[in-house]
């Protein structure tokens, strides 16, 4: 029942067309903008072959009204004795044609998390009879259950987020508005235009309209000055879904060593760009970065970002599945919402302990009657069709990773971040000390990662931090090499604590062919691979 959003409305509008010409008796849109895939389901059924069908629409308040054509000039007809779940499939089942939206269907399918036989019962008996009529049901709302009985019956779609064209148009039509409004000002250039139409990619059409009206309200209109405020509600928009964040990027400069890891984001950028794909170039998948907590992963992902020059989404994902791989609430809404909206941005989308967000994937079918399953399914599947996206993901503990989820063609290349090289660790003393306001060629870098063998880039901070405290308790004196270095010799690394666990970890990256990120060679051809 996976299916991927068509590209824009107007493909969604050809997607539902060809649908219902193929007689896809019952269709399950899942979307919150119920409105506007009812204005797309009325554009539908004004089309040629469409038009003596019908268009009726099925509320639990309202029961199912049939809506009339703009031709007719009529009001909606009510049929009566449909209000509930069970008395409407009666009246569909007895009709020849006609085009049926039922908005809010998928609770009363399963009421509590469980199916209702009878209702499924029904809908499938509708599914087999509906083949021979001109009758399609489009189910439309927020979440619909996966139900494995009706899993062959039921073509599943997402209403896709407005895209640029579409997210153009709707801003045009509100600026119009304002035009018309004697106490609005509208006051914008092209290059505004352009900066407001971006700032507002990835919402729906409502929170649109919302961003558009709080700016409006609070500047008496919109002008450059917009753009900053419609920033700010979409940081609380996507915030408010729950799995993602918007993450600052960090310059280039604050990430020292892994130069392969460089020059691999660096190709990265290069084949999103319109030249490559004019020569066929593919776009770049994205990354999987393997490696010990403490190495500098996460900061790898927000210089991901500054490198790719694109917005990055940290997705919670194993916040959103829950302690050992458990579903809490709407888990498949909230992953689908989380990718609908990367999608529509073309970002990166950031995935923190990828491990622990796929963990649950073997256990599904005992613990949740196979949920988890499908929400990872789903974005598996995601990511092996998408074009548009680079999935920056990290993993601390691999053994719970299977070679599925993470083989060609859902990630572009596995990276392990092994623990610092000398030179690494140089570099790392010299992004630290510059951070901090002081002169990393004052300083014995050589020296310091000497003393620094087995830490890892968190270890060295912490060594570089604690070497400037005890120069500011020493009397706001200089900091020397001498407060550095008699820090980290008392900092116990973890290559000390774990080192059983960083052997197995270089064993399975050596197993897995993954890239070193300092030196781009498989990890196998390092020496280090058994020194522990």
């Amino acid at each position: 029942m996976l299916d991927f959003a068509p590209a824009s409305t107007e493909a969604m509008l050809r997607e539902l067309d060809v649908l219902i010409r193929a007689r896809y008796s019952l269709i399950s849109i899942t979307t919150f903008e119920e409105s506007r895939f009812r204005r797309l389901m009325e554009a539908v059924s004004q089309l040629e072959r469409h038009r003596a069908k019908g268009l009726f629409v099925w509320t639990r308040t309202q029961g199912l009204r049939q809506v009339p054509a703009p031709h007719q000039g009529l009001g909606e007809r009510m049929i009566p004795g449909t209000e509930d779940p069970v008395s409407v499939l009666d009246h569909i089942a007895q009709q020849e044609r006609g085009l049926y939206v039922l908005c809010d269907y998928g609770p009363h399918l399963a009421p509590d998390g469980l199916a209702d036989p009878l209702l499924v019962r029904q809908l499938r008996e509708l599914a087999w009879s509906a083949k021979t009529k001109a009758v399609t049901v489009l189910f439309v709302g927020p979440t619909f259950p996966d139900i494995p009985a009706l899993e062959k019956e039921i073509k599943a779609v997402d209403l896709p987020l407005p895209d640029t064209r579409e997210v153009e148009r709707i801003l045009d039509l509100r600026l119009q508005q304002l035009r018309e409004s004697p106490e609005a000002r509208v006051d914008v250039d092209v290059q505004t235009l352009e900066q407001l139409s971006q700032a507002l990619l990835g919402l729906t059409e409502t929170e649109i309209d919302n961003a558009l009206a709080k700016a409006a309200i609070t500047l008496g209109g919109i002008n450059a000055e917009a753009l900053p405020l419609v920033l700010d509600e979409k940081r609380s928009v996507i915030r408010q879904s729950g799995s993602l964040a918007y993450t600052h990027p960090e310059p280039v400069d604050h990430l020292g060593g892994y130069e392969h890891l460089r020059r691999l984001l660096r190709e990265a950028a290069a084949t999103f760009t319109p030249a490559a794909r004019a020569f066929g170039v593919e776009p770049h998948k994205g990354v999987l970065l393997v490696g010990l907590p403490g190495c500098g992963k996460d900061l790898c992902k927000k210089v991901a970002a500054s490198v790719l020059g694109r917005a990055l989404l940290d997705l919670d994902f194993g916040s959103v599945m829950g302690e050992g791989g458990g579903v809490i609430g709407a888990a498949s809404m909230s992953i689908r919402r989380a990718l609908s909206i990367a999608t529509t941005l073309k970002g990166i989308l950031g995935v923190s302990e990828f491990e622990k967000g796929v963990g649950g994937l073997q256990s599904s079918a005992h613990s949740d009657a196979g949920e988890t399953a499908r929400t990872i399914g789903f974005l598996l599947n995601w990511m092996q069709e998408q074009s548009d996206v680079f999935v920056f993901a990290t993993a601390n503990d691999v053994r719970q990773l299977a070679p599925e989820q993470i083989r060609q063609g859902r990630f572009g290349q596995v990276v392990f971040v092994d623990l610092p090289t000398p030179a690494d660790r140089a570099a790392i003393f010299r992004v630290h000390l510059a951070r901090r306001g002081r002169d990393p060629q004052e300083f014995d870098l050589e020296a310091l990662a000497s003393d620094s063998d087995g830490f890892s880039g968190a270890e060295i901070e912490a060594a570089v931090k604690g070497g400037i405290l005890d120069a500011y308790m020493d009397g706001s004196r200089p900091v020397t090499t001498s407060d550095v270095r008699k820090r980290a010799r008392s900092i116990r690394p973890t290559s000390d604590v774990k080192r059983e666990e960083i052997a197995e970890l270089r064993r399975w990256a050596h197993d897995h062919l993954a890239i070193d990120a300092g030196d781009g060679q498989n990890v196998g051809s390092h020496e280090r691979l058994l020194e522990l």
